[in-house]
């Protein structure tokens, strides 16, 4: 299958969206289906009341589903607003997750215990809905390089699912499926697509000898690129953990340990925390994504508490002091604040669920709060509720920015006894 390559299409997502497909110039347009809400109100001087919190959760998915919503099909999603000449027709499935995942933690938020607001005409529960039926729209039962099937990096109405399979795309739908199920008490998430996942997951394990520290989860299946990520070893090693306590399979829990356990000894750097990925001939690059420091963070307080091994207890606790030290979470204009929004989001997850088994140490809650008033006070466009000052794109909203702020937003608003649930 000629596919495009995401990664060097997107410039490793950071910069500008290129195109894959033409599509027509005419801009995204709200369409009418949902009313914008414009909230130009101040930042209250105290702490939010729940009310608030939820009002504001409401305002970023509501924005995220007037403005990414597709012309021509109204379950899929624009990769940004406003549309560009050589923008694709859709998404690619990365944002598309993490706008999904907005969704999702917008409407346990909005509807979990706690006051409730009138959301109007905004029918989030639909909503979620659209996004299982977009998600479909990237699978690949054909199956890539290792003959299982999954998720490919894009689709679009002539071709339908294309592109190389990303290890890390298909974690996070995994992680979603999960989370949903968690959340809704087992009525939402399709389980059996996360065990058809988890052996994608296993069939991508490096299994040469001869490699630099052998093992590892590779990134993507393209034959461009082999490097082994702390972004699919440890989603993969959760999502085999989550598998375990639910399914009770004793392979999955034997996988998650050894994939931990390679990524500890690989990509843990001297001030606690992860690297990116290795190289075959055994080359780091040593950058500290905090969406890196948030899923290992999670993945071993699952271990702890599916093992009770208190080794994983304090390996969480070392991986908060350090994400602490280095980010300054509660500074202003500090290195968290550099990060990608969609990365702080994944990372602020981790923190709560973190926060829901080890205690206030985590400090999950305050860091949680702390960041989403700074993005509301100096990230938002208050006439749209939209990102501004995107790190993705130069010319106005990424989905992976407005994804990534509905997130954040929905988190300071989730209810306590959901964050278990969180992953």
């Amino acid at each position: 299958m000629t596919s495009p390559r995401r990664r060097t299409l997107l410039t490793a997502g950071l910069t500008g969206t290129a195109a894959v497909v033409a599509v027509p110039s005419a801009l995204a347009s709200s369409s009418g289906r949902i009313s914008p809400v414009v909230n130009q109100s101040p930042a209250p001087a105290g702490p939010l009341t729940p009310r608030q919190e939820r009002e504001r959760v409401l305002a970023a998915v509501r924005a995220l589903l007037t403005y990414f919503r597709a012309e021509n099909d109204p379950d899929m999603l624009i990769e940004r607003y406003p549309r560009q000449e050589d923008d694709p027709e859709f998404s690619y499935v990365w944002p598309l997750g993490q706008g999904a995942a907005g969704i999702t933690e917008a409407r346990a938020a909005i509807e979990g215990p706690g006051p409730q607001i009138d959301t109007g005409d905004l029918d989030l529960a639909a909503a979620e809905a659209a996004m299982e039926r977009a998600h479909e729209h990237y699978w690949y039962p054909e199956g890539g390089t290792t003959g299982l099937p999954g998720y490919t990096a894009a689709t679009n109405s002539e071709q339908g699912a294309h592109g190389d399979f990303f290890y890390d795309d298909n974690d996070w739908i995994a992680l979603l499926e999960i989370e949903k199920h968690l959340l809704s008490g087992g009525a939402m998430g399709d389980l059996d697509r996360v065990g058809e996942l988890l052996e994608l997951f296993r069939s991508g394990e490096s299994t040469d000898p001869d490699l630099a520290s052998p093992g590892g989860i590779f990134w993507t299946q393209g034959d461009w690129n082999e490097d082994r990520n702390t972004v699919t070893v440890f989603p993969s090693a959760k999502v085999a953990l989550r598998w375990h306590q639910l399914t009770g399979q004793e392979q999955a829990l034997g996988d998650a340990l050894r994939w931990m356990a390679w990524g500890r000894d690989t990509l843990l750097a001297p001030n606690g925390l992860f690297w990116d990925n290795i190289k075959p001939d055994g080359n780091i690059d040593r950058t500290h994504w905090t969406y890196n420091q948030g899923v290992p963070l999670g993945t071993e307080v699952l271990a702890y508490e599916i093992t009770g091994e208190k080794t994983h207890r304090q390996n969480a606790l070392d991986l908060v002091e350090a994400i602490i030290a280095f980010y300054k979470p509660f500074e202003e204009g500090g290195p968290l604040d550099d990060q990608p929004i969609q990365f702080n989001a994944i990372l602020m997850s981790n923190l709560l669920y973190a926060e829901s088994v080890l205690g206030g140490r985590a400090q999950g809650k305050k860091i949680v709060d702390a960041y989403a008033e700074r993005l509301w006070a100096h990230r938002r466009d208050p006439e749209t509720n939209l990102v501004i000052k995107s790190r993705e794109t130069d010319i106005g909203t990424h989905l992976l920015d407005q994804g990534g702020f509905t997130r954040a937003l929905a988190l300071a608003a989730m209810p306590r006894p959901l964050w278990q649930h969180l992953s």
